[in-house]
């Protein structure tokens, strides 16, 4: 039999207006819509007119009637265009169902919501409860080995009929429908005037899906997240959190040992009882290999002390580094309660670049310095733990970042965002 045969077998006529329509699904389908009449077709009674609706808009979407794809690896052909709304929350929501046909998987569907494609069939598999019974947000139950969360409840309203379908549908014809997910997953109960039936649902990729089936990559992008999409990161993320997540038990080690070993050793301290006459402290090094802090402190109160210092040698007659520092402290109350600014205390660090006994002198005060006797004191082999502790903080906030990022995705599937846009 020859390719253009084929054609002619694959085709029939309207039986209202003659228009050449295309025959594409198997023999489970009841009923052929004309694209250019409306015209509602019986298929098993020689494509008798049932009914025939005029001036139907088509609905938005990507594919048409004879598009062949694959479709989680098996080969469809869509057969069938169902526009359908629907009111949830106060809310109009339009999406496009293309009934899907394969010779060795049967019927399905392909749907088109706000860019975002899902792949749905019917099932044997039944739920653990009561159809009719109280809708109720997250309440969980059991279906096909899954855990599905009740979703959302609504009545599917179709607008739109085109192609060759399983049943015969009217225009205006509504079916309740209660969803429930486990992302990637949906579980669906569409409870129509004379049956109920069960679905299972699969999300799909959409750049994927839409090659498979020939279509350019032009149309809309998902926006907003859908009910069964699954929260997938960007590989960047990913493997900034799974490195963090290891890097945190890491440095919260090592921060908490230079907490305890980090503090070094005092090796000396003293009072300089009028810092504007000058005063020193000499004190012994015995290590090059970690710092030495030196911690002044003024019991200055609603004023500051500053003073000029320099760090010498004295083995060696070396300055090290001559510098000015100090403390200022405030305080006080206002409208909003007690308040603190500053600190009694100031600490200087430098690592030591011999051995040896060293002299930390106060030369003098600035102008308008409180001269508050002053203490020093000097301790050796210290080592810096904020460097570490930062590395342990920005580890913790790399890897929860996954954590804060998923429970926000879910919160906006979930529309407990405060958004108005999500789905």
């Amino acid at each position: 039999m020859t390719e253009t045969q084929n054609q002619r077998l694959a085709a029939i006529n309207c039986t209202n207006c003659g228009s050449a329509l295309p025959a594409l699904a198997g023999h489970r389908a009841k009923a052929l819509v004309c694209s250019y009449c409306g015209s509602v077709m019986d298929r098993h009674d020689d494509y008798k007119v049932l009914a025939r609706y005029r001036n139907m808009e088509r609905p938005y979407g990507p594919f048409t009637l004879g598009m062949r794809g694959e479709v989680l690896g098996v080969p469809h052909t869509i057969v069938g265009i169902v526009g359908v709304a629907a009111r949830i929350w106060g809310e109009d929501y339009p999406w496009t169902n293309y009934q899907l046909y394969s010779p060795t998987h049967g019927y399905s569907w392909l749907t088109w919501n706000d860019g975002h494609l899902t792949h749905s069939r019917k099932t044997r598999e039944m739920p653990n409860l009561v159809p009719n019974s109280q809708f109720v947000p997250k309440s969980t139950f059991g279906a096909a080995g899954r855990t599905f969360k009740m979703f959302e409840q609504y009545n599917a309203r179709i607008n739109y009929i085109e192609g060759e379908l399983t049943w015969v549908p009217k225009l205006g014809d509504q079916t309740r429908v209660m969803e429930a997910i486990d992302p990637p997953y949906g579980y669906a109960v569409a409870m129509g005037e004379n049956e109920t039936e069960f679905e299972m649902s699969s999300y799909l990729d959409q750049q994927a899906t839409l090659a498979s089936f020939g279509v350019e990559d032009s149309w809309t992008k998902p926006f907003g997240i859908h009910a069964i999409q699954p929260f997938e990161p960007g590989a960047l993320h990913t493997g900034l959190s799974r490195a963090a997540m290891m890097f945190v038990p890491i440095t919260a080690a090592i921060s908490l040992g230079l907490l305890v070993l980090g503090g070094g050793k005092t090796i000396a301290q003293g009072q300089i009882d009028n810092p504007a006459a000058g005063g020193s402290l000499a004190f012994p090094v015995t290590a090059t290999n970690r710092l030495v802090s030196i911690k002044i402190k003024t019991n200055v109160s609603n004023s500051w002390a500053w003073y000029d210092m320099s760090l010498t040698h004295e083995e060696s007659d070396e300055t090290i580094a001559e510098f000015d520092g100090g403390v200022e402290y405030y305080y006080g109350r206002d409208s909003d309660g007690s308040w603190t600014e500053g600190s009694n205390e100031a600490v200087f660090r430098f690592k030591p670049p011999a051995k040896g006994a060293y002299r930390i002198a106060v030369e003098g005060i600035e102008k308008g310095s409180d001269n508050r006797p002053m203490s020093i004191v000097v301790r050796e082999k210290v080592m810096l733990v904020r460097y570490m502790v930062g590395m342990f903080i920005l580890s913790l906030v790399l890897a929860a970042s996954m954590w804060f990022r998923e429970k926000q995705f879910e919160a906006k599937r979930w529309g407990e965002d405060g958004s108005d846009d999500d789905d």
